[in-house]
This record gives structure tokens, C-alpha cells and sequence, in this order.
């Protein structure tokens, strides 16, 4: 599926983006903004009535399973701009970052059923760990956004269908595929991605979308927990090229863990990785990364909060009932400088 990069088109910041994705699916850009006329629409605009009459704040939860490390605090930026941004129409934005622990995912979901949240913006990296508590907030009438993970969630929670807004996130699959045709333009002849954590299911599409356009050999080196133990990733890492002479290659799908496999693998090889954090962004500058897969996560926290008060406030709805894509961008040495001094601000 070559063609979705030929399709590319260059932004102002010199990042390529799909055509897919600047389109938003046929969302924001082709102003798709509807009515909802589910039963749980009713109900949302009987309360946004109610809300706008009385001057009650509109409560937003957002419920992640991200730690604090370089991904996620860009996203917390970006949920904390638009909190500030809309503050004068009476918000109040509850976050949870569950570090990878689901129990704890969980009970922050069930807490903002508790506190009566109008919108719950979680990302759902393993639905059926969390169809429980997002069935609950589906019976309470509670809207929900997934971001960052859980595109097609809805698929394995049926409940949460009435309540179901939009996404916001990249096709990870999708992404997948553009790393998989930067590798080919460098000539890479065999990959081996790095899944770092066992059961979250963006991370194996990613690797899927890497298989399906590659030309060469794809490999799959699953380490659970390896940005929790980076020596032992490193050594697991040495081991692996160690054994598979052949592999010229190496994808990571998180740079905490990308950037500190740049010494473990063979003089040559060629890395990529997704998502940007200052370490890649350097690493991208001097050349040891050959390209970082931008899914704008300042995006996906920001977004989906804006969402969220034009939907309790005036009943809006963005997406057209498809994903809002924030990515794939690709950040190379010849864009890295720009990026890295957007980065500085936070934002990136």
C-alpha cells in the first residue's frame, strides 16, 4: 500500500502526513460536524439544557494507560492548553495516567462514573480488560472519546456504541505501514520491531503494518515491561542480532526504549522508531535515527477536551462517525531541527 505515501503531501513544518490523515477522514477539514440522534443524544441535550440554565461546569475525565515519561507528557500538555483555553466556559479536566498498570486504568474509569463525569476521554490499548468499566460509563449515559489507542474498541464493546463520540488517534496500522516503506527507500533487507509491551493491541498492528509493505523479512522481539528494565531490553537486544546475523534493521515502537537500543545493535544498522522524545529528536539530528513516526500526541490530548464542551455545551459532533487521525507525520534529519524547537516549547 505504497501508494497512501505517494498520496503524501508536505506541511507547513515540513512533516509528511497522509492525505488520510489531513483530511481527518472526512472530518474536521470537510466540516463534518452532525447531530447525534441516539437515544443517549436525547439525553446529553436534555443535560446540556439543564447545565447551560443552572451554569454547571462540564466535567471531563481523561483516563489513560501512559506513564509521565516523553510521550505522554506532550499529551498532558495538550490536555492542560485546552483545560486552560476553555476554562471561561466552566471545565473541569480530571486526569489518570495509569503507567501500563490496567487495574489502575480501571479504577479511574469507575471513579469518573462516580464523580458524574459528562465525558470520558480513555485510551483503550486492551478492550476486554476494560469492557467492564467502560459498559458502566456506557449505562450512566457518560459520552466516550478513545485516544491514542482503541480505534475500533467499540468493536469488542458493543455497550459503548450509544455513547461512542469519536477517536482520536492515528491508524496504527496505517503508520505501520509508512515504517515499513521508509525502510524499503533505505534499502533496509531485514527488520525486526520491538513490541514492548504484551497486550496492547496498537503496538502489534503496528508491527502488521510493517509486514504488509516491507519487502523484506519482518521480525517480531516481544520484551513485556522493557521500558521498565532498559539494561535487561538492551542485553535481550545485543542477544537477538547476535543470533540473526541477517537483520540490518531494527523498529522500535517507543523511543524510551528506541533510543538506548541505538548502542546495543551493529555499526550500520538502521533504526527507526515511533513516537519523539528529545533523546530521538537529537538521535534524528545526528543521523543514528533513520526516521520517527509522529502521531502529534499534543493533539490527542488537546482535541478531544474541545470535543468534549462542544458536545455537552451544544451538542456538536466531529468525525463523521469515523477516527480523527492526528498521524502518521515522519520526522527525518532534514525536518528534525524544526521539530526539536518546537519540542523545547512542550508541544511536540
Amino acid at each position: 500500500m505504497s501508494e497512501r505515501l505517494d498520496d503524501g503531501i508536505e506541511m507547513g513544518e515540513g512533516l509528511t502526513v497522509d492525505r488520510r490523515s489531513l483530511l481527518l477522514k472526512g472530518g474536521l477539514a470537510a466540516a463534518g460536524v452532525t447531530l447525534l440522534g441516539s437515544p443517549a443524544a436525547a439525553f446529553a441535550a436534555r443535560r446540556s439544557a439543564g447545565a447551560a440554565a443552572a451554569g454547571k461546569t462540564t466535567k471531563i475525565a481523561v483516563v489513560t494507560h501512559g506513564d509521565t515519561g516523553a510521550f505522554w507528557s506532550v499529551f498532558k500538555h495538550g490536555v492542560d492548553q485546552a483545560h486552560k483555553d476553555l476554562s471561561a466556559r466552566g471545565v473541569n479536566v480530571t486526569q489518570v495516567y495509569a503507567n501500563n498498570v490496567i487495574s489502575q486504568q480501571v479504577a479511574g474509569i469507575n471513579a469518573a462514573v462516580a464523580a458524574h463525569a459528562d465525558v470520558i476521554a480513555t485510551s483503550v490499548p486492551d478492550a476486554s480488560a476494560l469492557q467492564g468499566a467502560l459498559t458502566s460509563a456506557a449505562a450512566k449515559g457518560i459520552e466516550i472519546i478513545t485516544v491514542n489507542s482503541g480505534e475500533h474498541a467499540f468493536d469488542k464493546v458493543p455497550a459503548i456504541m450509544k455513547t461512542f463520540m469519536t477517536h482520536v488517534g492515528q491508524d496504527e496500522m496505517v503508520a505501520g505501514e509508512g515504517a515499513g516503506n521508509q525502510f524499503n527507500l533505505a534499502g533496509a533487507k531485514s527488520v525486526v520491531v520491538v513490541i514492548h509491551e504484551a497486550a496492547n493491541s496498537g503496538l502489534t498492528a503496528r508491527a502488521a503494518g510493517v509486514k504488509k509493505t516491507f519487502k523484506g523479512k519482518t521480525s517480531t522481539l516481544l520484551i513485556p515491561n522493557a521500558k521498565s528494565d532498559i539494561p535487561g531490553t538492551v542485553a535481550k537486544v545485543k542477544a537477538y542480532f547476535s543470533s540473526h546475523k541477517g537483520t540490518d534493521a531494527l523498529l522500535g515502537l517507543d523511543p524510551d526504549v528506541t533510543v538506548p537500543l541505538l548502542a546495543a545493535v551493529p555499526a550500520k544498522t538502521k533504526v527507526g522508531t515511533f513516537d519523539l522524545s528529545p533523546g530521538a529528536i537529537q538521535a534524528l539530528q545526528k543521523g543514528q535515527l533513520l526516521f520517527a513516526v509522529d502521531q502529534q500526541q499534543y493533539l490527542q490530548g488537546y482535541l478531544p477536551v474541545v470535543f468534549a464542551v462542544l458536545y455537552v455545551t451544544n451538542l456538536n459532533t466531529a468525525g463523521g462517525q469515523q477516527p480523527i487521525l492526528t498521524g502518521p507525520g515522519f520526522v527525518t534529519k532534514g525536518n528534525a531541527a524544526r521539530v526539536a524547537a518546537l519540542a523545547k516549547k512542550g508541544t511536540r
